[in-house]
């Protein structure tokens, strides 16, 4: 007990929150690492990537966002919020009119008009539906984009994409280096996810998953590979962080996944996955170093006894002087290098 209250404490002292022994113990056993991308591996903020008129439209990347910045004014979504901020922040002269008549259309985008043209600010499906000419258009691998028209018009679009945490590839590669397979539940596309993965390197991807598929998928993978630990920060990851072998949230996240979580992350970064794994490894090896050592000089001690060499002294050494080197043997753990 003393080695893993001290692994509890020095995983403490690196803002990672072990519930108890039994999770310290139970992450010594894990042979993959299973992670949630949203707010996980990326910041779960969207930020403008890039801005790319079409071919032969007399606008620039500042007009065009200044377009797709009227249009989204209204609205509340999480992408809308990432066009505004970018306006802002570049600072972007104003076009000239005024967009009016907004209407959002719910899972396509905006309809509006400027200067008594149609307007149109959002995805593909929207552009369909309308029979916009998008010839000219190319998509960008894990990105969402934005693509506005007018009056008929293919105009432009806007990539936009959530930005991956910076640690996220090294923690990654330390996993991998500890031994241990890395994967991904998600549920965004399959072109986003594989993006993501590929960047940071991550062994298998599972995208388009509803909360209850990444539970099968996280059994699925338990099967075939051995215990899990899964990584999650949202109020839907809440079911498969209790299923997994451990659960550990993200201290960012939302209050259910920490409440169902065995390890908490109160750093939100990566990089504390392989300092939990490089603890927990530890942990069991001082213990055993323990037990084994406390034994032995107890053995010793008992069969000198029987042929009346032991002192009263020595048996004192091999109950409280070992117990005592057990307790300072144990608080290594507390000044061990993580990096």
């Amino acid at each position: 007990p003393l080695t893993y209250f001290s692994g509890i404490g020095a995983g403490s002292k690196r803002g990672i929150l072990f519930k108890g022994g039994a999770s310290l113990e139970a992450l010594n056993n894990v042979k993959t690492i299973v992670m949630d991308k949203t707010g996980t591996i990326t910041k779960g903020n969207f930020v403008v990537q890039h801005i790319v008129p079409a071919a032969g439209v007399p606008l620039d990347e500042g007009q065009l966002l200044w377009l797709a910045a009227m249009c989204e004014g209204a609205s509340t979504h999480p992408i809308a919020r990432s066009i505004l901020t970018a306006y802002e922040e570049k600072g972007t002269a104003a076009g000239s009119g005024t967009v009016e008549n907004i209407r959002e259309q719910a899972g396509e985008g905006v309809e509006a008009t400027l200067e008594g043209k149609k307007l149109l600010c959002g995805n593909v499906k929207l552009m369909n539906r309308n029979s916009i000419d998008l010839s000219g258009y190319h998509g960008t691998p894990g990105s969402t984009e934005v693509l506005l028209a007018m009056d008929g018009h293919f105009l432009g679009h806007v990539d936009i994409a959530d930005t991956i945490k910076a640690d996220a590839k090294s923690a990654i590669s330390r996993m991998k280096a500890q031994g241990l397979t890395t994967a991904m539940l998600t549920g965004d596309g399959q072109a986003s996810a594989d993006a993501v993965a590929q960047e940071v390197g991550i062994d298998e991807v599972r995208a388009r998953l509803l909360p209850q598929d990444k539970l099968s998928a996280l059994t699925d993978i338990r099967e075939k590979r051995g215990a899990v630990m899964f990584v999650g920060d949202g109020i839907n990851d809440a079911p498969v962080l209790a299923g997994a072998d451990v659960g550990a949230a993200m201290g960012s996240g939302a209050d259910a996944a920490i409440e169902a979580a065995d390890v908490v992350f109160m750093n939100a970064d990566l990089a504390s996955i392989p300092i939990s794994i490089k603890i927990a490894r530890k942990a069991n090896i001082v213990s055993k170093e323990n037990i084994a050592f406390a034994l032995a000089i107890k053995i010793l001690v008992m069969l000198l006894g029987l042929f009346g060499i032991a002192s009263m002294w020595l048996a004192v050494f091999a109950d409280t002087g070992v117990a005592m080197l057990c307790v300072l043997n144990s608080i290594r753990m507390l000044y061990m290098k993580t990096e």
